[in-house]
């Protein structure tokens, strides 16, 4: 495609006979034959075409569908466009795609709309572009479906005949200062939670913001966050700059149901494990890049009563 639009796409989609309404999980091949379980998907895809049918959402659920769709193409993008296509091959692209590779982050449903128009414009052609084209091409009317219901979100929950829960009305609510969510207070520092954090891992048990004041009293906790990430960051590049060498051994399974076993350079199974090990460098380091700024931004511009949200 020469030109990109989010209209002209839509377009594209009723002309052809497929409209956004007559989405199936039968619509994404290439996603759900790239994730280990496709129930999660099927289910969340379920909820945004009755949203849509019906006109109307409720908040919790499109979130609750809208990330776990995010997290499917967070998943599969690497293993459809990155693993086969760019890691291990940098040196070897054209500048075009050197340039198409550096200017893409797919961390989600969003970030598709994003580079569906980069790879709309680009001049670099092949293989890593067709696959980059067929991911877009499948996942592009999802991601402006998901993006249309925000208008037709029903906030607040369903009426319930239960008895409703009492209000605490001593209960004192702040930014933490690590995952920037509005979360209570007690004695001075945040109640303990749990977080999602996109590249990051997807769920943690124990947010590290519970240590720290809120980011309206104290800077601490962001300025916790931003050194882990400087650190994450520099050893992660370190690691890349040393792959020639470094790691000697790394763990995996000879068979899907196997135990786990150090294998070491030579290995016939090290050029498989060695490429995902690089792959998971290169991301991880583009998406501490990509984190950063805006959080030194916001630490260097702090002041009392500021939030983050």
């Amino acid at each position: 495609m020469s030109a990109f639009s989010q209209k002209s796409w839509q377009s594209k989609i009723v002309v052809e006979g497929s409209t956004m309404s007559e989405m199936t999980p039968e619509s994404f091949p290439l996603v759900r034959g790239a994730l280990r379980n496709t129930r999660s998907f099927d289910a969340a895809l379920e909820v945004i075409l009755d949203g849509d049918a019906a006109g109307s959402i409720r908040n919790t659920a499109w979130k609750d569908a809208k990330d776990t769709l995010s997290r499917a193409v967070y998943e599969t993008w690497p293993r459809l466009v990155n693993e086969p296509h760019f890691h291990g091959r940098y040196a070897e692209l054209s500048k075009d795609l050197q340039d198409l590779y550096n200017g893409v982050l797919v961390m989600g449903l969003h970030d598709v709309i994003s580079t569906a128009k980069k790879v709309a414009k680009t001049k670099a052609t092949g293989p890593a572009v067709d696959a980059m084209r067929a991911f877009c091409d499948e996942v592009l009317p999802l991601s402006l479906l998901v993006a249309s219901l925000k208008d037709k979100v029903v906030k607040g929950r369903v009426a319930s005949d239960a008895p409703a829960k009492p209000v605490n009305p001593n209960r004192i609510e702040k930014t933490c200062p690590c995952c920037m969510r509005g979360i209570a207070v007690v004695r001075g520092t945040m109640a303990h939670h749990g977080y999602q954090r996109p590249g990051h891992g997807w769920q943690t048990a124990s947010c590290a913001g519970v240590q720290f004041e809120p980011l309206e009293v104290s800077p601490k906790g962001l300025e916790y966050v931003v050194r882990t990430l400087r650190a994450q960051l520099e050893a992660n590049q370190k690691a890349f700059a040393e792959r020639a060498t470094q790691p000697e051994y790394l763990l995996g399974k000879r068979e899907r149901k196997g135990p786990m076993e150090r294998i070491a350079r030579g290995d016939p199974l090290w050029p498989r494990l060695f490429s995902a090990h690089v792959a998971e460098l290169e991301y991880s380091i583009r998406v501490l890049r990509a984190d950063l700024p805006p959080l030194e931004k916001m630490l260097a511009e702090w002041q009392p009563g500021m939030g983050g949200r």
